[in-house]
């Protein structure tokens, strides 16, 4: 906190044979309580309060900390996928035909990998193995009319995009738009907890003010008491006008009511300060102070972020629309694919055999063609793309104002601080002036040389240049929290 005349007050009570020390020392050995000062908070540990307690700062981290995960399900469109299936058939039917068996019990196992790539080529393949067991057949054919086989393939399917989806567009704008839709949200939360930090750091240095703003009005309306004394018994004695005694009185009334405003902001920015770390209470029980004006004055403005938070999550925002866009326009064209099937097969009375035979290239299957697929409406394809270009253009020019306005606006903070900061030297100044003009009159007053009343409106002037520097003083240290989530800090 800063004082009036802190040094000069202690040394004046601590020379004075009036100062009673032996009573303190008895009050201590007596074990009896003193006082005791609040203990301080500093920025620091305030702000570690407020990423542990705030509830919007904890969310604010959890969903940073999600949506950089999240990011990484765009991998999961070309990411490689491993299958496999088992099942077991087992037939009971009656036929007609008492030639085709009566029981048959069949069991199949199948596995394989398949990906889809950026280039558009969906691709499988896989393995599968059948061993098959019929009964109740012909004996002259099956051997005890049972017939037990085995059967296995391995086998390479692919489809090939040649017009829709070609070169992969429609498969990278559906990575592109599960990316862009996490990084957007975790750039753009980003730079909320950079705001809501700012924030609480404003209510920090608003609670010092507004304690230091009690103090000096406190001190200025027991000096407008004394004024008005003074002038009381001037105009009793008949030695000043009674319009003295009412400009005295309305100067009491006036300070009683800056006092009364300086409570109330006390208890509001009290409020804040406590809500950032999740408390409810008017009062704020540790001493929170604000650093020293040369301090304050020699605060830099933070160098800017090549590319801010809320830029980054503007050109994600972005890519969510081009990926949309892509992905709506791609749904507008004709479907035409070449697909195939390449298969290597083995059968035989001994599963090892046809295995081994599956592996070889002695009975091939292959099948090749291309498909078509036409949307028949036309005119309305013709109309979705053109607004789809049109909507492409709209985000590009979203993103461009985004960087103007935030371009302009940490050119606008920064020049407001550093405007701030040259009525801060000034009002240092005459916080200066108004301090030796205090001590100039009170020293006329040891010589006789002028009245307690032009002491006490002197020392009213001085602490009114203080309340003006604190002022100042808040404003700097609010605009200075404010460029913080554009730094590159």
């Amino acid at each position: 906190m800063k004082n009036l005349f802190p040094a000069a007050v202690f040394r004046s009570f601590a020379g004075s044979a009036r100062f009673p020390l032996r009573p303190i020392a008895l009050l201590l050995l007596s074990g009896l309580s003193l006082p005791v000062r609040a203990a301080p908070l500093t920025l620091r540990e305030y702000l570690d309060q407020v990423q542990s307690g705030s509830p919007a700062v904890r969310s604010s981290i959890e969903t940073i900390e999600g949506t950089s995960g999240s990011a990484k399900e765009s991998e999961l469109v070309t990411m490689p996928r491993f299958f496999v299936s088992g099942s077991r058939t087992t037939d009971r039917r009656q036929f007609y035909i008492p030639f085709m068996g009566g029981r048959t019990t069949a069991d199949n196992f199948n596995f394989g990998l398949e990906k889809q790539f950026t280039f558009g080529l969906s691709a499988k393949l896989s393995y599968n193995l059948l061993n098959n067991q019929t009964s109740n057949l012909p004996a002259n054919i099956f051997p005890g009319g049972v017939n037990n086989y085995s059967a296995a393939q391995s086998q390479l399917d692919f489809t090939q995009s040649l017009w829709k989806n070609f070169f992969g567009k429609e498969t990278r704008a559906t990575a592109d738009l599960a990316e862009a839709s996490s990084l957007a949200a975790h750039f753009g939360e980003r730079f909320k907890l950079k705001q809501t930090l700012a924030q609480a750091e404003s209510a920090y240095h608003r609670v010092a003010i507004a304690n230091e703003s009690v103090r000096l009005e406190t001190e200025l309306l027991e000096r407008s008491q004394k004024i008005l004394d003074w002038t009381t018994r001037r105009v009793n004695n008949h030695l000043a006008d009674r319009i003295d005694l009412l400009q005295s009185r309305a100067s009491l009334q006036a300070r009683r009511i800056s006092l009364e405003n300086a409570k109330n902001e006390l208890r509001s920015a009290a409020l804040g300060f406590n809500q950032y770390r999740n408390l409810v209470s008017e009062e704020v029980p540790e001493a929170v102070s604000i650093p020293a004006t040369g301090e304050i004055l020699s605060l830099p403005v933070p160098s800017r972020a090549e590319d801010t938070d809320d830029l980054k999550a503007a050109g994600q925002s972005e890519r969510i629309a081009r990926a949309n866009n892509e992905i709506a326009l791609q749904k507008t064209l004709p479907d035409v694919s070449a697909f195939g099937t390449v298969a290597f097969n083995g059968q035989s009375g001994l599963q090892s055999q046809a295995m081994s035979n599956a592996l070889t290239t002695n009975f091939p299957y292959t099948v090749f063609g291309l498909k078509l697929s036409v949307p028949l409406g036309l005119g309305d394809a013709s109309d979705i793309r053109a607004g789809r270009v049109k909507q492409q253009l709209a985000a590009e020019q979203t993103t461009r104002q985004k960087t103007l306005e935030s371009t302009q606006a940490f050119s606008d903070l920064s020049r407001k601080f550093n405007e701030a900061k040259e009525r801060l030297r000034m009002a240092d100044e005459l916080v200066n002036l108004q301090k030796e003009k205090l001590e100039y009159e009170k020293y006329r007053f040891s010589l006789g040389r002028t009245t307690t009343y032009q002491v006490l409106t002197f020392e009213q002037d001085y602490a009114q240049s203080l309340i003006a520097r604190l002022q100042v003083e808040r404003e700097i240290l609010t605009l200075h929290a404010q460029l913080k989530p554009y730094s590159a800090e």
